[in-house]
């Protein structure tokens, strides 16, 4: 699947910045729990698990701070997340994982290495301004 980089203004400096973003949808683990709105997520290969804002556990009913504690570290220094186990609808099927939940995270989501990467070969192709994602393996 191809995903064209989304572009954001320029800076300051006339330079754009370009995100590889893709529409997901979470849900709790359990059968036929209902799903979030699909929203967009970055796919970022600098974070180390899938991470969500917290207003988006919240939604799905998740009690965020009586989740697995962890103390993430990030360019902007280090700040606090809960981790739960929710069910991430990706393209070529759900992917259950244990995703972090964060206050304040500027966007919907993280899309990062324990959680997606493992599942999907990911090729970022900067000169063509896309990304190309490939499942590996079933759902």
């Amino acid at each position: 699947m191809k995903i064209a980089y989304k572009v954001f203004p320029k800076d300051k400096y006339g330079t754009p910045a370009y995100s590889a973003m893709l529409n997901v949808q979470l849900a709790l683990t359990a059968p036929n729990a209902p799903r979030t709105k699909r929203f967009e997520a970055i796919i970022d290969s600098g974070a180390s698990r899938c991470m969500f804002h917290a207003d988006i556990g919240r939604y799905l009913g998740l009690d965020i701070q009586k989740g697995d504690y962890e103390k993430t570290q990030g360019i902007a220094g280090s700040s606090d997340a809960w981790i739960h186990p929710v069910r991430l609808y990706v393209p070529g099927g759900p992917i259950d994982i244990q995703a972090a939940f964060k206050e304040g995270l500027p966007i919907g989501g993280l899309l990062g290495m324990n959680g997606f990467f493992d599942h999907f070969l990911v090729n970022f192709c900067y000169p063509l301004l896309a990304c190309e994602i490939e499942r590996i393996g079933q759902a």
